[in-house]
């Protein structure tokens, strides 16, 4: 454990994986180093089995986790009212805290938090994951010291706010695992062609009924041949279990899985939406990809996956585009070609940052040590 960091930092994220995993990664190395970090994280009904497995890992490791008292709210008055209360809750919360550094992932929860942080003249860093900043960080670099961003294209859109390049945060373990581990953990071949298919955290009906469409339409030869994971959220797990074994296809189904190191491992190509945190497990394991963006959401999804198309680790297929037909013809083309995949997966790697997390860390720690007037090393 280092020492000789006297700092406290406050990290808000939203619920979902890809806020979530960051802020926690960036939290357990930040008390690594001496500092006293907190995560709040918006409360969902339902927390995926991978984020309760990384918060008890995080709070094995000196890291206070706690989850903010918000609703699923449509109207926009009922935003307001939760904000109000997340305002109180804050004030309450530096009372008892006093953080030097508050840093925001993201997503309307983090809106409140900062602004009072700001009043307050603490320490603001905000991480944005993807490629084009989400609303509440658009909003809110009037507010921040520092603005962590995971892609150099989106720095140059910062328009003169305070940036710096860190990358994103993914877990340790994300392409530390053997393919024959791999293989085991799900009892499949590890010599035979494998895709991975993966919605994010809560799963993709799209992606789910556009792999049962392509399933029926394979050759002999390729049922015999193919093998596939696919995480299905939580609604499809047998109807997708179901057409595979129809299909006779071998498949291992499941609503989510919390070694997804191990899935990466045997997977030769990977079928997926475009969240940032999938594009940055992809970019540190090399994997070629097709990729469907969510095509809500204010569009992020899209600009993600139009960027790995553009360095050439990956195809990006609208949902408005994506049948059956198409994503097979992709499929196929890619599982025929190994030395296109390996060219694909060398490109992909191009956007990974491998010490994302040391650099968010030490990007939250300068910002800290201003406002807190600490002086001197920290051991690195």
């Amino acid at each position: 454990m280092e020492n000789g960091c006297p700092l406290s930092v406050l990290l808000i994220a939203e619920g979902s994986g890809g806020h979530l995993i960051p802020a926690l990664e960036a939290a357990t190395a930040l008390a690594r180093r001496g500092v006293r970090a907190r995560v709040w994280y918006a409360h969902r009904r339902q927390t995926a089995p991978l984020a309760r497995t990384l918060i008890e890992e995080a709070r094995r490791s000196s890291v206070a986790v706690e989850p903010l008292p918000v609703e699923s709210a449509a109207a926009p008055w009922e935003r307001v009212r939760q904000c109000g209360r997340l305002w109180r809750l804050a004030q309450r919360g530096f009372d008892a805290f006093s953080p030097d550094v508050v840093v925001g992932f993201g997503g309307w929860v983090s809106i409140p938090v900062i602004v009072a942080a700001r009043l307050r003249r603490i320490g603001c860093v905000l991480h944005e994951q993807n490629v084009v900043l989400g609303r509440a960080n658009r909003w809110l670099t009037r507010w921040a010291d520092r603005v962590a961003v995971s892609f150099p294209e989106t720095q140059r859109a910062l328009d003169g706010a305070p940036g710096v390049v860190t990358g994103l945060p993914v877990r340790e373990r994300i392409g530390r695992v053997r393919r024959t581990e791999g293989a085991a953990r799900f009892g499949l071949e590890p010599e035979r062609p494998t895709v991975l298919v993966l919605g994010g955290s809560q799963g993709a009906r799209v992606l789910n009924r556009l792999m049962t469409a392509l399933a029926a339409q394979l050759t002999p030869d390729e049922r015999r041949a193919w093998q596939v994971i696919h995480l299905t959220g939580p609604s499809d797990e047998s109807a997708v279990a179901d057409a595979y074994a129809a299909a006779g296809v071998a498949a291992w189904v499941a609503p989510s899985l919390v070694e997804m190191e191990a899935a990466y491992a045997q997977a030769d190509l990977v079928v997926a939406r475009a969240g940032a945190s999938t594009v940055a497990e992809l970019a540190r394991c090399g994997k070629p990809s097709v990729l469907i963006p969510y095509p809500h959401a204010g569009g992020h999804q899209r600009a993600n996956a139009r960027l790995v198309e553009a360095v050439g680790g990956g195809v990006a297929l609208e949902e408005s585009d994506a049948s059956p037909e198409r994503l097979l013809a992709a499929v196929r083309r890619l599982l025929a070609d190994a030395r296109l995949r390996t060219i694909m997966g060398d490109q992909v790697r191009r956007l990974q940052c491998a010490d994302a997390t040391a650099r968010l860390t030490e990007a939250i720690i300068e910002v800290g040590r201003g406002k807190a007037g600490v002086r001197g090393e920290v051991v690195g």
